[in-house]
């Protein structure tokens, strides 16, 4: 038998298991008089225990067991729904958790007697007697055992592919659309020949193959927001508050190397919500709001960009608070005006940055913005922060939908060129300028020279394009030498060296094979 094969899919179900055991718990605890979700919790237990015992992998059965019968007798009413009864099950769930994950480590899962017997405490004794259940023995780790299956599971119509081949199936993707333009542009110089027929069908199959590609490495967001409920759960309870927390858009489909990544600045972003953003029960109500506090969490697809935004209901940021603590850190002059939503994102994402005056295991480190606008720049993306006192607080990320593959704007400075991807370009009119500062539609824009910023010479006086792009959540202008059109670029690896510029998003393969760098406009203002 092919252990490995075996384990693989044990992992993967008993992921599935357990996420959905948090789901369960959470909405039983909001309403333990229901019975639907202690019958779909007996189902996944019983469906660990079951794999798990076949692989021997017995600290994780004999765990689930005991879950199992907590829940059959909160079934039969002989166990009541206590809040006791309640913890219990989210302990198990969590130890459960970590024998799977230890597996998937390839180390031996170590027995939790203590919360075994602790839920076995919870069954009347006759129940016991009449089950024949013995707790186990106080005894030495087990080891893993190699008896298996179980039997084959049955053809599905899904199957799991391994995150690194789809990876590696997007590289020679990538490969075959840089060769693609490399042909396109050759046969652009015979219009109407053979080569350029076979060169427009190459190009239609390699767009529908990119296309398939792409969307084999999507996944709904709710594979990462679905985290979030259970964590606010507990964090609520650490910091004696109310939450509530709204899923929106859960079905929106990204590319999973873009999810994965997102898990740790929505994380970040959620602790400070719950920490900084809501108020304590009595304030709120105090404040004629309800006690319990409301934490937002949307997803939305505009085009070839995803907007995910974490929003509360809470006090909202106090700009003149932030401004006294960055004028004591110097990084604002004594005096200087209260900020805009850009400016004040801007302060909140220094590093060190914080407004607490004390740390705590949540926040208080001041590395929650800073972290998360790492993250999202790196991913292409960009943020945006609106606030009012007293309203709450809200965190826009606009991501591209995937990082493989961008559609971007090539643009010149001199001889060299750069790509803007399309997801930054705010207005697809270019104006053309002669003075130093951008205006448009009667407002004046922050403005950069692209040829100032690679540290080419001035170009002098006279007429040169601009494009506008959205930058740190506001419009900014971008001066260039000369527009050279749109194209899908493919996003290269680029490992960045010691001194690279934040403007740098990463690097791409031009059709005559030169390189270019991708350009992060909200790193330039």
């Amino acid at each position: 038998m092919d252990l490995a094969r075996y384990t693989a899919l044990f992992l993967s179900d008993s992921r599935d298991h357990l996420q959905r055991c948090n789901e369960l718990l959470l909405a039983f605890e909001r309403d333990p008089g229901s019975s639907h979700p202690v019958a779909e919790l007996f189902r996944a237990f019983h469906s660990i225990k079951g794999s798990s015992a076949a692989l021997g992998y017995d600290p994780v059965s004999e765990l689930a067991h005991a879950a199992e019968q907590v829940l059959a007798g909160v079934r039969a009413g002989t166990i009541e729904p206590s809040r006791a009864t309640i913890d219990g099950l989210f302990r198990a769930v969590d130890a459960v958790g970590e024998g799977v994950e230890a597996v998937a480590r390839g180390e031996t899962p170590v027995t939790d007697l203590d919360l075994i017997e602790a839920l076995y405490r919870l069954v009347p004794a006759v129940e016991m007697r009449t089950a024949e259940i013995p707790i186990p023995e106080r005894r030495r780790d087990p080891r893993l055992s190699t008896a298996v299956t179980a039997p084959p599971r049955p053809a599905a119509r899904q199957v799991r592919v391994d995150l690194e081949r789809l990876d590696s199936l997007v590289n020679h993707v990538g490969e075959l659309i840089v060769a693609r333009n490399r042909l396109s542009s050759i046969a652009d110089r015979e219009i109407g020949s053979e080569l350029e027929q076979v060169s427009g069908r190459i190009s239609a199959l390699v767009s529908g193959l990119q296309s398939g590609v792409l969307r084999a490495r999507m996944a709904p967001v709710d594979e990462i927001f679905d985290r979030f409920p259970r964590m606010l759960r507990d964090l609520g309870r650490d910091l004696d508050k109310q939450i509530r927390l709204e899923l929106q858009g859960t079905e929106i489909e990204v590319d999973r190397s873009v999810l994965d990544a997102l898990a740790e600045p929505l994380t970040h972003l959620i602790r400070n919500a719950a920490d900084h953003g809501l108020e304590t029960p009595t304030a709120r109500v105090a404040a004629g709001k309800e006690a319990e506090g409301t934490i937002r969490l949307r997803a939305e697809r505009v085009r070839d960009e995803v907007t995910v935004t974490v929003a509360d209901d809470g006090r909202g940021i106090d700009r003149a608070e932030v401004r006294d603590r960055a004028v004591e850190r110097g990084l604002l002059e004594p005096g200087a005006p209260v900020p805009d939503a850009a400016g004040l994102l801007r302060l909140l994402a220094h590093p060190g940055f914080t407004t607490k005056t004390s740390v705590s295991s949540i926040s208080g480190r001041g590395v929650g913005i800073d972290a998360v606008m790492t993250r999202i720049r790196s991913l292409g993306g960009r943020m945006e922060l609106k606030t009012m006192p007293g309203h709450g607080t809200t965190f826009l990320m606009h991501l591209p939908v995937t990082r493989a593959i961008l559609r971007a704007l090539l643009v010149g400075v001199e001889d060299e060129r750069y790509a803007i991807p399309f997801g930054v370009l705010a207005d697809a009119a270019v104006h053309e300028q002669t003075e130093s500062e951008v205006t448009l539609r009667g407002s004046p824009l922050p403005t950069a020279d692209l040829r100032a910023v690679v540290g080419l010479t001035s170009a002098g006086p006279g007429r040169r394009p601009v494009v506008v792009v959205d930058a740190g959540g506001g419009r900014a202008a971008l001066v260039v030498d000369s527009l050279l059109g749109q194209q899908d670029v493919v996003v290269e690896q680029l490992a960045a060296p010691v001194g690279l510029p934040a403007w740098v998003g990463g690097a791409t393969i031009l059709p005559d094979g030169a390189p270019a760098l991708i350009v992060d406009p909200a790193a330039l203002f």
